[in-house]
């Protein structure tokens, strides 16, 4: 505020004196209030600064936070790798298990893979079943060939044979009436070449 105002407000007959101390008054006040205001942005100012170290510290934490967790990522992953390498190691052990108790079955590794699993047990008992129905299949072909070839004739047929080869007019006196029916009908010719 300057005089000219100061004089408004106190009006045209004030005097110098009271415009003075209308100044003074107003600008002690002003004072205060601007150093009040300074008070107050050195509170917000050592706040401020209070938490841009929070905010320091609090990022720093969590760049802590975050490679921890990296590290973790990396340990999950590494147990992730020895958990498949376990499996696959347990895999083929199993299957050297399976071709050991299915040899002489001439099957092929794709075969065999369908029996075997990461687990032993299960393993060896698919193996053993598949074993045991080769076997039993085996037994059984063997006896049904066994039993054919027990049941079969082996009498030779007499169709390539020539029927009146060996045969007389002495033999054919000799055989029955109905065998005579027979060989005629077998024969129809046969007569004629009788000796």
């Amino acid at each position: 505020m300057d005089r000219e105002k100061a004089r408004k407000i106190l009006g045209e007959e004030a005097t110098e004196e009271q415009i003075t101390n209308l100044l003074n008054s107003w600008h002690l006040d002003e004072n205060a209030k601007v150093k009040e205001l300074e008070e107050q942005i050195n509170s917000l100012t050592a706040t401020a600064n209070k938490y841009s170290d929070y905010d320091e510290i609090k990022k720093q934490l969590d760049e802590i936070n975050k490679a921890n967790m990296s590290e973790q990522e990396k340990l999950e992953a590494q147990k992730k790798e020895i958990e498949n390498n376990l499996k696959q190691s347990r895999i083929i052990v199993n299957t050297a298990k399976a071709k050991e108790i299915l040899a002489g079955l001439d099957l092929d590794d794709e075969l065999i893979s369908l029996v075997v699993s990461d687990d032993a047990d299960k393993t060896i008992s698919s193996a053993n079943k598949l074993k045991a129905k080769f076997d039993s299949q085996k037994e059984n072909v063997a006896k049904e060939t066994k039993e054919s070839l027990i049941n079969i004739d082996l009498t030779p047929s007499i169709s390539n044979v020539n029927q009146n080869e060996g045969m007389t007019l002495d033999k054919f006196g000799n055989m029955s009436a109905e065998e005579q029916i027979k060989w005629m009908n077998e024969n129809p010719n046969g007569l004629d070449n009788l000796n």
